[in-house]
């Protein structure tokens, strides 16, 4: 049995740790920065590429998100099965290699891994790294589609319909000022019917400048999150997600990329094809820069292509670059008594070594993935980040009635903020909030909010951040 030094993996970002592996001769544990898990849920499941010692034998991958938790034994599929978005294992015996995919839970930060012949066993794999696509595709399709409103209602329930046939993920963007009590209720119907992801596209469609930039760009996204129950990937216990904008007219500027970060969203689509990949990472704005896509399916006399060849090859040569196929749509002009939009979502559809994602998921994947692909993977002892400013330390006691200590070790002077979330991400109480000299810190919360009152049994999360580093854990409240 091949044998594993237990050494921690520390998958650098600019803004601080994301997610820590530590390899182990009985099992692989995967841990998430606990406020990167609060501010987006990370229920995609990522795809953790392994290599195994025992290929050819059978085996099987176990997982949990808790220590004192059973095992549970995963689904397994392999090249020939059609699946996205899913929480599965597929083996390549060929390669020894073992691609597993799974999402964080609300219930932990980690994710215990154990790929052996049973449960008893000590694991034979051995993290190498986060795929760049789910389950390892060459490739990668996603389809935004603009303008659901009252007036285009009935084209935006039958494009959803007719794009779901084809298995293919719609991102529909959502004008949130003109949406009544009926189209919400359609919006909900098709998402409950699945293959749909909610994004936001403002509160009244306005061309900048705007005369209310946190109304249309942070309000539209409340509007979302209180008109609508999200669906599976959008969705971390009772807290929701919105991951994407669509800038409205394709027109933008810093108030709308600034504030866009303020509502971490972790993405802003454009108005221009030709971008057939990802955007980089803005370490400034916690998001990624703004991005376009590939090319419009609809009505010439407006904007979109109905060249079915230019289509199709626009697809070929993006396919053949392992890029990402963004096709973009506005529903109110597809012509779908003309065959060439038929033709061209046929021709791109149900391919196995295609990965099938909605906009906004693709980039929450992506905050994962590009921490490996595009930073460095050093190895540490510890969990501490590289360069940090302070240690954050476990609250104690924990879980605690009614008085808890909060520890942290600053390692130069600062402005220090702490605070206190719920499980729904709502500022609670702030501790500290001031200029502190370096050295060991202590914070005590007396588990009542800004206006002194006790808070309610539960989970809370505290954030302590100094200057650009931030840092959060969790802890619980007992009554």
């Amino acid at each position: 049995m091949k044998k594993y030094l237990s050494i921690a993996l520390l998958i650098s970002f600019s803004f601080g740790q994301i997610i820590s592996v530590v390899n182990q001769s009985s099992e692989t544990i995967i841990t998430a920065n606990s406020l990167a898990h609060l501010d987006y849920g990370l229920s995609y499941p990522a795809t953790y590429e392994f290599s195994i010692s025992d290929a050819g034998e059978e085996l099987n991958v176990y997982r949990k998100n808790q220590k004192n938790q059973n095992w549970i034994v995963m689904n397994e599929k392999n090249s020939t099965d059609f699946f996205n978005g899913i929480e599965v294992v597929r083996f390549d015996n060929n390669e020894n290699k073992a691609y597993i995919s799974v999402g964080f839970s609300i219930i932990s930060d980690s994710i215990f891994i154990k790929i052996a012949k049973d449960q008893n066993s000590s694991t034979v794999g051995s993290f190498l790294r986060i795929c760049e696509f789910y389950d390892n595709r060459k490739a990668v399709v996603t389809v935004t589609a603009d303008d659901w409103a009252d007036w285009n209602n009935e084209n935006f329930v039958q494009t959803c319909q007719n794009f779901r046939n084809y298995n293919l993920w719609l991102s529909v963007a959502v004008i949130s000022s003109s949406t009544s009590q009926s189209t919400w209720d359609a919006i909900q119907s098709e998402l409950d019917n699945g293959l749909i992801e909610v994004v936001s596209h403002s509160r009244t469609h306005p061309y900048i400048p705007y005369i209310d930039v946190q109304s249309e760009v942070v309000g539209s996204k409340e509007d979302i999150l209180n008109n609508l129950n999200l669906m599976n990937h959008n969705r971390s216990g009772a807290n929701e997600y919105v991951y994407a904008w669509v800038a409205p007219y394709g027109e933008y500027n810093d108030a709308i990329d600034s504030m866009t970060s303020n509502a971490k969203y972790l993405v802003s689509r454009l108005f221009y094809w030709g971008d057939n990949y990802f955007s980089d990472w803005d370490s400034d704005l916690n998001k990624f820069n703004p991005v376009g896509g590939s090319i419009e399916v609809g009505n010439s006399s407006y904007w979109g292509s109905v060249d079915i060849n230019e289509l199709n090859t626009v697809f070929d040569n993006v396919i053949d670059s392992s890029g990402v196929y963004h096709l973009m749509t506005h529903p109110n002009i597809l012509q779908w008594d003309e065959d060439f939009t038929w033709s061209h979502l046929e021709y791109i559809s149900n391919r196995k070594d295609i990965w099938y994602v909605g906009f906004g998921h693709l980039y929450l994947y992506r905050y994962l993935s590009n921490s490996v692909n595009d930073n460095s993977l050093g190895i540490l002892e510890d969990k501490t980040p590289l360069n940090s400013d302070f240690k954050l330390y476990q609250n104690y006691p924990n879980p605690f009635n009614p008085i808890t200590s909060l520890q942290y070790d600053l390692t130069k002077d600062g402005v220090v903020n702490i605070t206190i979330y719920d499980m729904m991400g709502r500022l609670v109480k702030t501790l500290v909030d001031g200029s502190q000299t370096a050295g060991f810190k202590t914070a005590q919360w007396d588990a009542t909010n800004d206006r002194n009152e006790p808070v309610s049994a539960g989970i809370y999360h505290y954030t302590v951040q100094l200057g650009k580093h931030r840092e959060a854990k969790k802890m619980l409240l007992l009554k």
